[in-house]
Formats: C-alpha cells, sequence, structure tokens
C-alpha cells in the first residue's frame, strides 16, 4: 500500500535508525528556494580553485572493481588498519571487536517480525547464522520467554549449495482478499542480493512447503526490480526490459501484467513513466475489504503523480488531483493525504502546511472534495506529522511536536464510514515511541515499542485505542551500567539565528566541569528525522569509556517536517552546514569538550555531511568519521542512484545549482582548505601544505555499495594524497555489504570497531594539527582513561 514512501526511504542516500515493525512511513518533500549565504559558503561558491578536470585523473576509481581500483583499495585497507588495529592489522585482536561482535549476536534482541497468517515471521543473525535464517513461530509462542522457532529458509545453506552471497532482502507476501482463502498465506517472493547491493533477484516461495517453487514460478533475474501481487497467478513488474525501461537513476520506468506460467519478456506493459522520471511503478492491495490498483510517476525525488482505478470505469485510470509533493495513502474506504505545503481546495477548503486529512475515496476520485476530516493540522512550524499506523478500527497519526513524539488516536466507524477522534498519547521527553497493529486488517491488537539512549527497546502489547495500558513483552539487553550518565534536549544558535535542538548524552565517570572527549552524529537530509534511540555500540564504546555523545537535529532533516528540510535543499545546503557546526561550537563553549577532542560522524548524507566539515570546519574537530559518503558533487549525477538526487542537492548542469553545488562539495574544496588554513585558522603556508589543518579522518564504504558509488570516498583520498595534505586520512572499503556497509555481524562489529576506535584513538590524543601554543592550552584537559 505505501509502495512508494517505502521506495523513497530505500533509495534516499541514507537510512534511519531501524526500529520495531510499524505501519509508519516517512515521505520526503520538496521546493526549491532562495535565501542569503553566509560568508564561509559565499567565498567557497566564488573560489577560483574549486574547478575539477574533465575528466579528472583519479577517475579511474569510478571502476568498481577494475585491478588498478582494486590495487589501490587493498594498499589504502593496509594502511588504515595498521593503523587502526595496530601490528596484526586485524580488528578482530581488538577487546572492542568481541564486544561488539556479542552485542549484534545476542540471543536475547527482541526479533522483529511481522504476523501472516498463524505465523510470526523473522529473519535472524548470530555466530551460528551468519547470513542468516527466516523462521517463524505462533504469536501465542512469540509472547513467551523462550520461543521454539521453526526455520523457514536458511540463507547460509542457500548460499553455500548455489555458491552466491545471498544477503536477505526480505518477503513480499500474497494477499487472497476477501472471500473463501481471506485467510490463506502460502505463498511469497523474496529478494536477494547478491553481496547486499540494492539490485536483487525475486524468486517466488511456498511457505507451506518451505522451498521455492519450481513449477512455472515468478522469478526475476538480479536488478533493481519492483514486484508486485495482483492474484496468485497474476503480478506487475518493473525491470530492465531494455532501451527505455529503466530511468536515469536506475529504477524501473515501465511496468508489465506478467501471468503465471508466461516467459517474463511476453509480459504487457501496462504502464509507463516518462524518459526523465526517478522511477514509475504500480500497486494493487487489499485494504480492510476495499480494492485499490495505484500507479505512480515519480518525476523528482519529491514530486509524484498519482492514477488510480476509476471507480465508475474499473478498466480506466484517473489522475488523482493533489499537489506532486502532497503523500498519497488509504484507510479502507478514505484516501488519506499528507499536506506537504497549504492546501487550498476550494472556498470552504483550505489546510496548513503539514496537515494530514482523510476523504472517502470513491467521491474523491470522482472529484468531490465536501467531506474532509483532518487528521492532524500542526499546532506551529516546529510540530510534524511523523507517519501513521493502523489497526483494524484506529488510525494512529505519529506527531513529533517540540521533538516530543505524540500519537493521536482516530476510530473508523465501518457502518458510517467516518472518523471519530478518541485520545492522546505523549512519549516522555528524550524517548522514542511508536505503535503499530499486529494485524491491521482482523484485531486491534498492537506492539508498542520505547527506548531512549539509555533505555534499551522495549516491546509490549496493547490493545486499541488505550496505548498506555501497555504489557511489556520482552527488553533488549542493558549493555552498559548508565550509572552516572544522562540525557538532555539542547539547543545552539546557527549563524542566522535559527535555534537548532540536539541530544547530548554525557558518559560515565566524567569529572563536574571538566570536558571530555565527545562524538557528535549528524545527517540533515531527505526529511529524515534524528530521534533518541538506544545504541549498544555507542555505550560500549563512548559512554562507558567517559566520553559524550551528541545528536544534531540540523535543517535538512525531517525533524519539523517539510519546512525543516526544505531550508537546507540545493543552494541551501549550506544551512545544514552551519547549523551543525553552531552545534560543535556549542558544545565546546559550554564547556563539554574542546575542538581537539570533539569527533563527528555520519554516513551517507552525513557522510557527506562530514566530509564538509572536514573540508570547511576543520578547526572545529579533532577527528571525522565519513561512511559511504557522497563527496564529488559534480559526477555525483553520473553513478549510481545519483539522478534520483537530483531535487535534494542540485543539477550541475544548470549553472546556478552547479556554483552552489561547486561550493560545497567537498572533493572540489580541498585546495581551497588550504588556502583558508593560512588566512583563516592561522596556519604557516608550510604546515597547510601538509595538511596539519585537517582533523584525523577515515572513510569507510563498500565495493557493494550501488547505491552512493564508493568512488566518492576514493577520489578524495587519492586527491588529498596528490596534493600532500593526507597524511592523517585512513580510507578502509569493505567489499560486501552494499550501502549499509556490511552484510553480517562479523562485517558489522568489524566495520564498528574499525570506525570506534579510530575515534576513541584519535580523541585520546586530543592533536588536530592545530598551532603549538592551541595545542599546549588543550593539554591534560581530556577527562578520559
Amino acid at each position: 500500500r505505501l509502495v512508494f514512501a517505502t521506495h523513497r526511504a530505500s533509495v534516499s542516500a541514507g537510512a534511519s535508525r531501524a526500529s520495531f515493525p510499524s505501519r509508519r512511513v516517512r515521505i520526503f518533500p520538496g521546493v526549491p528556494g532562495r535565501r542569503a549565504l553566509s560568508p564561509i559558503a559565499a567565498s567557497a561558491m566564488s573560489a577560483s580553485d574549486a574547478k575539477t578536470p574533465d575528466p579528472p585523473e583519479d577517475v579511474f576509481l569510478e571502476d568498481l572493481r577494475g585491478e588498478r581500483s582494486m590495487e589501490w583499495v587493498k594498499a589504502e585497507n593496509e594502511r588504515a588498519l595498521a593503523a587502526i588495529a595496530g601490528p596484526t592489522g586485524k580488528p578482530e585482536d581488538d577487546p572492542m571487536f568481541a564486544k561488539l561482535r556479542a552485542i549484534y549476536d545476542d540471543k536475547k534482541k527482541i526479533p522483529n517480525v511481522r504476523l501472516r497468517g498463524d505465523f510470526v515471521y523473522n529473519f535472524w543473525q548470530d555466530e551460528h547464522h551468519v547470513k542468516g535464517i527466516w523462521r517463524r513461530t505462533t504469536m501465542e509462542d512469540f509472547k513467551t520467554p523462550e520461543p521454539t522457532w521453526e526455520t523457514v529458509l536458511d540463507v547460509d545453506a542457500l548460499a553455500a549449495r548455489e555458491k552466491k552471497s545471498w544477503v536477505w532482502k526480505g518477503p513480499s507476501f500474497l494477499d487472497y482478499g476477501p472471500g473463501d482463502d481471506d485467510n490463506r498465506v502460502d505463498r511469497c517472493v523474496v529478494k536477494l542480493s547478491d553481496g547486499g547491493t540494492d539490485a536483487c533477484t525475486v524468486r517466488e516461495f511456498d511457505v507451506v512447503e518451505k522451498a521455492f517453487v519450481e513449477t512455472d514460478a515468478f522469478v526475476l533475474p538480479p536488478g533493481k526490480n519492483s514486484f508486485c501481487w495482483v492474484d496468485r497467478d497474476t503480478a506487475w513488474v518493473g525491470h530492465d526490459f531494455g532501451s527505455g525501461t529503466m530511468s536515469p537513476s536506475g529504477y524501473p520506468l515501465t511496468v508489465r501484467e506478467w501471468k503465471r506460467g508466461q516467459p517474463l519478456e511476453d509480459a504487457v506493459e501496462i504502464w509507463r513513466g516518462e524518459p526523465g522520471d526517478v522511477v514509475a511503478a504500480g500497486s494493487a492491495y487489499w485494504d480492510k475489504g476495499h480494492r485499490y490498483k495505484v500507479w505512480y510517476r515519480a518525476q523528482t525525488f519529491y514530486d509524484t503523480e498519482h492514477f488510480a482505478s476509476d471507480p465508475d470505469a474499473p478498466g480506466e485510470m484517473v489522475k488523482i488531483d493533489i499537489p506532486s509533493d502532497f503523500s498519497f495513502n488509504t484507510f479502507a474506504d478514505h484516501v488519506v493525504i499528507h499536506c506537504k505545503s497549504e492546501w487550498v481546495v476550494n472556498e470552504k477548503h483550505t489546510f496548513k502546511a503539514g496537515s494530514v486529512v482523510a476523504h472517502p475515496a470513491d467521491a474523491f476520485l470522482r472529484g468531490e472534495r465536501a467531506a474532509f476530516t483532518v487528521l492532524y493540522s500542526p499546532a506551529d512550524e516546529r510540530c510534524a506529522y511523523a507517519g501513521s499506523a493502523e489497526t483494524k478500527d484506529y488510525v494512529m497519526v505519529h506527531t513529533l511536536e517540540h521533538m516530543v513524539t505524540r500519537v493521536y488516536v482516530w476510530r473508523f466507524d465501518r457502518e458510517s464510514s467516518s472518523f471519530s477522534f478518541v485520545k492522546t498519547h505523549v512519549a516522555e521527553n528524550c524517548q522514542s515511541f511508536g505503535a503499530s497493529g499486529v494485524d491491521s486488517e482482523r484485531s486491534n491488537e498492537l506492539f508498542v515499542t520505547t527506548d531512549g539512549f539509555l533505555d534499551p527497546v522495549a516491546l509490549s502489547t496493547a490493545t486499541a485505542p488505550d496505548l498506555e495500558d501497555a504489557t511489556v513483552l520482552k527488553t533488549n539487553t542493558a549493555w552498559f551500567d548508565t550509572a552516572g550518565m544522562s540525557v538532555e534536549l539542547k539547543e545552539a544558535t546557527s549563524d542566522d539565528g535559527t535555534k537548532v535542538p540536539y541530544f547530548l548524552v554525557r558518559g560515565g565517570g566524567i569529572a563536574e566541569g571538566a570536558p571530555a572527549p565527545t562524538v557528535l552524529y549528524g545527517y540533515g537530509g531527505f526529511e529524515i528525522a534524528m530521534t533518541p534511540g538506544y545504541s549498544a555500540t555507542v555505550g560500549e564504546s563512548f559512554l562507558s569509556k567517559g566520553m559524550c555523545y551528541a545528536v544534531a537535529c540540523i535543517r535538512g532533516g525531517g525533524e519539523f517536517g517539510a519546512r525543516w528540510h526544505r531550508a537546507a535543499k540545493k543552494e541551501k545546503r549550506w544551512r545544514a552546514y552551519e547549523d551543525f557546526a553552531a552545534v560543535a561550537k556549542d558544545l565546546v563553549s559550554t564547556g563539554i569538550t574542546t575542538h581537539a577532542t570533539l569527533g563527528c560522524m555520519g554516513g551517507s548524507n552525513g557522510g557527506l555531511l562530514t566530509g564538509a566539515m572536514m573540508t570547511h570546519y576543520p578547526h572545529l574537530f579533532g577527528a571525522v568519521v565519513s561512511q559511504c559518503p557522497l563527496l564529488d558533487m559534480e559526477r555525483y549525477v553520473l553513478l549510481t542512484s545519483g539522478p534520483s538526487w537530483i531535487d535534494e542537492y542540485g543539477d550541475p548542469a544548470k549553472p546556478e545549482e552547479r556554483e552552489a553545488l561547486l561550493g560545497f562539495s567537498p572533493y572540489h574544496n580541498l585546495e581551497k582548505s588550504i588556502n583558508d588554513a593560512v588566512k583563516r585558522f592561522g596556519f604557516d603556508e608550510a604546515s597547510a601544505r601538509r595538511g596539519d589543518h585537517v582533523p584525523a579522518t577515515l572513510f569507510t564504504t563498500s565495493t557493494a555499495d550501488d547505491r552512493v558509488h564508493p568512488s566518492h570516498a576514493r577520489r578524495v583520498v587519492h586527491k588529498m594524497r596528490a596534493l600532500g595534505i593526507g597524511g592523517k586520512v585512513l580510507y578502509h572499503e569493505m567489499t560486501e555489504g552494499g550501502h549499509a556497509g556490511a552484510a553480517d555481524n562479523v562485517a558489522r562489529a568489524k566495520v564498528k570497531t574499525v570506525e570506534n576506535r579510530f575515534l576513541v584513538d584519535a580523541l585520546k590524543r586530543g592533536d588536530r594539527g592545530l598551532p603549538a601554543d592551541e595545542l599546549a592550552a588543550n593539554a591534560g584537559s581530556v577527562a578520559v582513561v
């Protein structure tokens, strides 16, 4: 049902914090705008040295697995592991690795489950199931302390048998809909990726027989495919069928109706987007007894045209008349629309930006606009819709209001086909809260999850509408002692006066008033909000070692909705960097840390953020970790999914947008950073030219990342070496794992050990290449063992 929302979440240049199953989704809109730039941004944009040879010499590193590229990667990996892991060059020898692997392999962690028919299904990885097993048990058994699981598919055994490095990407079940087969659950397709890339093979699976279907099965070859069940013998598929069927971003542009037993190439095309679209797809589904068929074409990452079956002529489609940046969903016989900007429908109906409204579906598709129900209207600009969940009779509208989660519960009466408000649930400060239906078609039972920076995830059950009356079912392991630790929501003031919230988690054992090594995390893009969450690896690696951890909620994210996101889009991207820098300055000015003992970390779009910190704000940090980053903002559109993000970052083919892109692009500002070190930060020219101004920096990525090409990080490191400023820069590349950076728990523990050990050691040293007098002033101020 939420097919496009899910697609957007999966192809954005980043990922939000994982949570327990929920129907909540994030939609990412945007409209470009202009705002005055800061002096640092303006100077960067006008710099004559921000030019790139065409093509640059280091473009050979875009050859993903070419011999020359992989020789370079091998040498860099050896250099990084020798520097971080010591003489053996093996992160596995670090005591941190054993602790982190134990966290990932923890048998007591709450299984992430989905109820399908009589069973809840879960995908599980541990030291015995490295690639993982797909398993199931009954709901009643799941509620017991030690459920008995039945293996449905062993991915390790499958990989060994087929000699593929299979990475599980999830199932999609056939829903038979109302009738004699209403409760029948027997078929699904599973998605498998060789090495963890976004490109997957799709294979039909029989969950009764616990085997792949052999005769006339639905099977799609590897690719960035789409698959939707229509009925047992019919599917809608998007695939690379040749010229004109894939978008510039590498996603399908056509939908074909594929009949069981029919050769894939003979499937009949029923829907097509335009050549320049990001993606086109279709979805057929049942919603509480109501049948929907919806098609869409995403013109940009944030602008989509939706079409649905005409209620008066089911064989035809009608365009859904809403602004292109709005999201479109359904509940029973209603459409549910999230208004990303003010919507003036007619003289009687005007809805505020951020509102969520429902309307009878058939009437809406016929053009009627008389029976709206406002499910949510934000009170002010710091209140935002955060997604919705549902049960058989209730809709739970999740919101983030001044960084506090509120859930508005509405009851749907089927006889009158109307909504009525029931109650509001407010989460505790600095806590995350979510409620989702266990079986949204048949019951009002809920899964409720809560967690915070110092509180492990707790899974409870409740019955809608009484979210507060929850019974704790399972709790994740508390991996670190929180004695002496605290969490606080603070604010920094950005260059233009905007108040920027951030969470500060103070570690244990820090002397009162003493600055401590601190890691600052950020993302700031695609309308993804940073919210509280328990991280055992952060607690074990940093907080329990006398360090602090901060999470910045900067513009570009979704903490305050579409307006907050749009404030840092395209030519206003600098606002995100100014916000992050403001948080860094606030951490120092309030005595939490020093610049020499402050590190930053971010992945994907967050890797671009931290790359920009290294390039434009090196004086603020002692260490930087940039994970799977975008860094060359001129060539990003030529690589993998890059064209799909033009509406987020800008188009280098347009002169005014290219100027803005080159103004912040880390790759293009390395030479300028040398000049800034002399003119702005007080380094002598010799020190600047050997890179003394550059904080200790680590780039991590994966050869199998087909979302953000690893050449972004490869080429920045290569260029820094060529310029002579890469002496404190390290690079590490995993061969598998895709955009997640790792595909199994061993690899996850290895990557996280490399990153976290690098930060701990660099921040303990407190040496970021500053002039001697400032280093001396900071000496002895670090409160860490």
